[in-house]
């Protein structure tokens, strides 16, 4: 299969997908966040304000996840960056158990990566497990393919997880992802993590809220796939104070 057959392929799974699950959602969670960093590598600016709008949800037969991310968004030198992940459920779909060891189900995942000047497609298997006191953990093995970047499609490795736990009434959660892309062209391969440790601030009181606050630490090695060098550094390292608002 040719590789734009399979981009066209890739395209019309999450076209299709996206409507289907947004009327049919068994459960759903939307928040707005607001992050602010210094020392960001190959940006408009070192320090910055990002506004993040997130949404995910579940229905019958599988699971979706989008974001956007608002790039100093009370800035002329705006942008925006935003990724959307529809899964399919294969125990869903054929009515069959499909868990094996620490594995709950098994997915058809599928990614579309979209930003100014950027656009990635991915495809592949996806993996929910069954892991004590996380709410949850999933990988994703992917097939990636940048329609930028001249030569072979490359793999992305994707996990991500959420364990809560709590200090006396406070409720904390643990929480985050890893994208580790292989080489591609002429772009390294390159490794992105950022996770997060959040506060509800409504459990000091006794009540949880809906708003969480704390900190997301962001490591991108060769960030955009640029070998970082002496003459370049594209290794990025930024704390970045949070504030999270479920809706």
């Amino acid at each position: 299969m040719s590789r734009s057959l399979k981009t066209s392929l890739v395209a019309v799974i999450i076209l299709l997908a996206g409507p289907v699950m947004a009327l049919a959602a068994d459960w759903s969670s939307t928040s707005m966040s607001i992050l602010h960093g210094s020392d960001y590598k190959l940006a408009s600016s070192e320090e910055a304000t990002i506004l993040t709008v997130e949404h995910a949800s579940g229905w019958q037969y599988g699971d979706n996840f989008f974001f956007f991310d608002l790039w100093q968004p009370f800035d002329k030198d705006s942008g925006i960056y935003g990724e959307w992940h529809p899964r399919l459920s294969f125990g869903k779909l054929t009515g069959k158990d499909m868990s094996f060891g620490p594995v709950r189900d098994v997915l058809l995942a599928t990614e579309l990566n979209i930003g100014d000047g950027w656009r990635a497609y991915l495809y592949g298997v996806g993996f929910d497990l069954d892991i004590p006191h996380f709410n949850f953990f999933s990988i994703n093995f992917f097939i990636r393919e940048d329609p930028f970047i001249e030569g072979e499609s490359t793999f992305q490795i994707s996990p991500s997880w959420s364990l809560p736990f709590t200090l006396g009434k406070a409720q904390f959660d643990f929480t985050g992802f890893l994208d580790y892309a292989g080489t591609e062209g002429t772009a390294e391969a390159n490794l992105l993590t950022a996770p997060q440790l959040l506060l509800n601030v409504g459990s000091l009181s006794g009540e949880a809220g809906t708003l969480w606050v704390g900190v997301e630490y962001q490591i991108w090695t060769n960030k955009y796939g640029v070998k970082s060098s002496d003459a370049v550094d594209s290794d990025e390292n930024v704390a970045q104070l949070m504030a999270k608002w479920f809706f």
